[in-house]
């Protein structure tokens, strides 16, 4: 899931086999519907823009889990002899080692935390787009504002790469990568594009959008004219994000999510609203703006929605967009847990808690200690709820 955060995307290497097999030409003919996948943001006759694979998942269960286990983490602080130490100033060595422990261990925790999802979460861009130009027949790769930001490449280069991407921790899950080769084929950089996904055909049927988009012109992009319709938008609002969370968690508690499950929801919600305060929206050259510029009377420029499925008004179109949604949210249960890589480390978490609440003398201690580790693994399961939620059961998704 957090693909390219953790594990990063290894550059400076040769292609792997698997990304050999996976490889997905730019010509030939492909038996498959072609879909964005609610991953296209801007559309017209000049060039077709979509976010990265960071977007879905970007300020929600990773900062969420993190800052409630570094709250539970301070909590349970409360518990050690501090009076001994700060105001009758008795020197233990018990409560010495215990201080400098949980010290160590709180201070590692923020660090880990920073390096492997917040600071890819905050103060970074609310999104990397790719656009894919028509007319001048490249391909843009946003890394940044500014110089250099933007890597530039031809659509029929040779240097492009393109193939479906594996995941890193869970190895079910497919996107659309990119990597940027040189002259001896080694990849220079990569990016990804569209959303992940569980299985090769939603991956399939964005590539195919794109090169029909490319290839055969935007008015053959669309399989049918009701799919002629942008369904995402990356306005960081709390609308938004409401419904970006109600598509994460699935459709088995969305009929709760005004009751029951209302404080999860308001979590998630507000916790990606923050993020997304903290980033900035990117933004292309003025070169490649001019590059990119469309008439004012465009007839096939979409309109850019407020929120998402805003223009999904007709009856029949609205129904076409609803069964994609559906699909978005049948996909979200497998495809974000993975029950093997998580049980075992649950598990011995509350062991290592029950141990030392055994083993320790101290009650105070140990119910710090064990109220720490017992706390670390609930935490892991309750993480994983929120990643494993979702999918096959409970109605449409409704966005009035």
């Amino acid at each position: 899931m957090f693909t390219g955060w953790q594990p990063v995307l290894s550059i400076d290497r040769g292609l792997y086999p698997t990304e050999l097999k996976n490889r997905l030409e730019r010509t030939g003919r492909r038996v498959v519907s072609p879909d964005d996948a609610i991953a296209m943001t801007r559309f017209n006759s000049t060039y077709l823009e979509m976010v990265d694979r960071t977007f879905k998942i970007k300020g929600m269960f990773a900062p969420l889990a993190g800052i409630s286990a570094l709250a539970a983490f301070l909590v349970a602080s409360l518990s050690l002899p501090w009076r001994p130490l700060v105001v009758e100033s008795e020197i233990d060595l018990e409560n010495i080692v215990a201080v400098a422990l949980m010290s160590l261990v709180f201070v590692g925790c923020c660090v880990r935390l920073w390096r492997i999802n917040l600071r890819k979460d905050l103060f970074q861009y609310t999104y990397y787009p790719v656009r894919f130009n028509r007319r001048t027949q490249k391909v843009y790769f946003f890394r940044h504002n500014g110089a250099g930001g933007v890597v530039e490449v031809p659509w029929e280069s040779p240097s492009l790469f393109f193939h479906v991407g594996c995941g890193g921790q869970n190895t079910e899950l497919r996107d659309l990568r990119c990597h940027v080769l040189d002259e001896n084929r080694q990849v220079m950089d990569t990016f990804t594009m569209g959303h992940f996904w569980t299985g090769d055909a939603e991956v399939h049927k964005m590539w195919e959008f794109i090169c029909r988009y490319m290839q055969n012109g935007p008015d053959q992009a669309f399989a049918t004219p009701l799919e002629g319709v942008i369904t995402l938008s990356t306005l960081p609002t709390l609308r938004n994000h409401w419904m970006m969370v109600c598509l994460m968690t699935g459709t088995a508690l969305l009929p709760m999510r005004y009751t029951l499950m209302f404080p999860l929801y308001a979590a998630l919600t507000a916790c990606r609203w923050l993020v997304f305060k903290s980033c900035t929206a990117p933004v292309f050259p003025q070169k490649i703006e001019l590059e990119c510029a469309i008439s004012v009377d465009d007839p096939l420029a979409l309109p850019e929605p407020r929120f998402m499925s805003e223009f999904a008004r007709a009856h029949a179109v609205r129904q076409h967009v609803r069964e994609r949604l559906w699909e978005w949210n049948a996909h979200e249960g497998a495809m974000l847990f993975d029950a093997s890589w998580v049980g075992w480390k649950v598990v011995a978490w509350i062991l290592a808690g029950l141990l030392f609440m055994h083993g320790l003398k101290d009650f105070a201690l140990a119910n710090l200690y064990g109220a720490c580790l017992i706390s670390t693994g609930f935490l892991l399961v309750f993480a994983t709820f929120l990643s494993s939620i979702g999918g096959g059961v409970g109605p449409h998704p409704r966005f009035e």
